[in-house]
């Protein structure tokens, strides 16, 4: 009785789809970086991890760089139509913030040589992005990233065309 229990409930099982793992997989990507974002931020935040020289060096270059390409990715996928049908516009939007932030606060950090409050950015810049982060995997679970969408059309259509062909083939 017990087996047959088991059996039947082994067959209601539901079987994922491709999209729907694709979907977990990519919000739960996201969802760890947001959750590791937000501890590094806090341990800094609360002193627990030390901002050294170099460090201070490396993130005002890293980040003064990366908020520049952070808009310029941005102005990209706004004015291509081909790369906007890849990328979600609201992901690109929404890490404008910490770019802006960013750019102005290295500018002012190599202009003035006072550093004296990076670890207060790096650490707040961290728990923003993990809550962005955050945002993107519930928002991508309940609306499908625009990429994934493509991929599973693609593989539809692969998926159809031996389909096809073995038709021709019986037809002639």
């Amino acid at each position: 009785m017990l087996k047959d229990r088991l059996f039947h409930m082994e067959n209601k099982k539901k079987k994922l789809d491709d999209l729907t793992k694709s979907k977990l997989i990519y919000s739960g990507e996201l969802l760890i970086f947001g959750i590791v974002f937000a501890i590094l931020g806090i341990l800094i935040l609360i002193g627990s991890i030390n901002v050294r020289d170099w460090k201070k060096v490396a993130f005002t270059w890293v980040t003064l760089f990366g908020g520049f390409v952070l808009y310029g990715d941005f102005l990209w996928v706004l004015f291509s139509k081909k790369r906007r049908k890849k990328n979600s516009l609201l992901d690109k939007i929404l890490v404008l913030p910490s770019a802006t932030f960013l750019i102005g606060y290295d500018l002012y950090v190599l202009i003035t040589s006072d550093d004296s409050f990076i670890s207060y950015v790096m650490g707040s810049v961290f728990v923003y992005l993990s809550l962005v982060y955050v945002f993107e995997g519930i928002y991508h679970w309940f609306v499908t990233h625009p990429y994934l969408l493509e991929e599973e059309e693609k593989s539809e259509n692969d998926a159809q065309k031996p389909i096809e062909n073995k038709e021709g083939d019986k037809n002639e």
